[in-house]
């Protein structure tokens, strides 16, 4: 989850983005997107009421139970889903198109949308128009996965993928790494300025790996600096453990050995 600013002329927001990773389509997508939405206003609510209430500031009794002032105005959440299967998303849009219920009843209930960008369904010319550098370097390596010649070709040819290794975003290094199986870190961190020979050493490395390896190995380095993060930021334990299985899709006990794992003042 990031932390955004959104500008609209001289009005300046925050925007929380919340990332979903995808292989094939979710019928739940949308409800999920909603579950999480709902998961992070509980969360805010709660912080807004000890502040309040350290200060003093609940007069009323609905005040009270609530824990926040009519003034007060959630962060926006946006769900996006990062989809990287090899077939079409099929996936209803909104959470309110998975309910049986009456369409003139729909605009009176909690619905949510479901922001898919599927970068495997994406054309070639589609993929050219993406703005270069990071996004448009994560959306080739995962449209082209599974043609390591033509994945090789790209990071080649496109500068996006020289800018990315020169200027980061890290989470854009990351998600390239748990697509392919290749690491963008040490490559990253490699002395050689050219392209072309760094290109060449991911070659060598997947001929010699045969198959992409590790992915579950950086899903749980990501999950720890997730947490890492959280607790920098003051998040009570019990919200990190439930964004930790939301975001991560893990089980109620693997989220607590990732907890248990990395060290509160780590």
């Amino acid at each position: 989850v990031a932390e955004l600013q959104v500008t609209d002329g001289d009005v300046t927001t925050k925007l929380l983005v919340a990332l979903e990773n995808q292989t094939c389509t979710s019928a739940v997508m949308a409800g999920r997107s909603l579950m999480s939405t709902a998961i992070r206003w509980d969360g805010w609510r709660r912080e807004l009421k000890r502040l309040h209430k350290s200060r003093k500031e609940l007069k009323s009794h609905q005040e009270v139970l609530d824990g926040v002032l009519p003034s007060d105005r959630m962060i926006p959440v946006m769900v996006l889903v990062i989809h990287f299967g090899q077939e079409a998303w099929t996936g209803l849009p909104r959470f309110t198109d998975t309910l049986a219920c009456p369409p003139p009843l729909k605009p009176m209930l909690a619905d949510c949308p479901s922001n898919v960008i599927s970068f495997y369904n994406l054309s070639n010319n589609e993929l050219e128009k993406i703005q270069e550098g990071a996004t448009r370097a994560v959306a080739k390596s995962i449209r082209f996965v599974d043609d390591m010649d033509r994945l090789c070709d790209e990071m080649k040819k496109d500068q996006s993928f020289r800018k990315l290794l020169e200027e980061g975003p890290d989470e854009a290094l990351d998600v390239i790494t748990i697509a392919t199986g290749l690491d963008m870190q040490a490559l990253k961190k490699d002395k050689e300025k050219d392209m072309v020979k760094k290109v060449s050493k991911f070659e060598e490395h997947f001929i010699n790996k045969g198959k992409v390896l590790g992915r579950e190995e950086e899903r749980a380095k990501i999950a720890l600096k997730f947490i890492q993060n959280w607790r920098r930021r003051n998040i009570p334990e019990s919200q990190i453990l439930q964004d930790l299985q939301a975001d991560f899709e893990l089980d109620a006990a693997t989220a607590r050995q990732y907890m248990d794992a990395q060290p509160v003042n780590a």
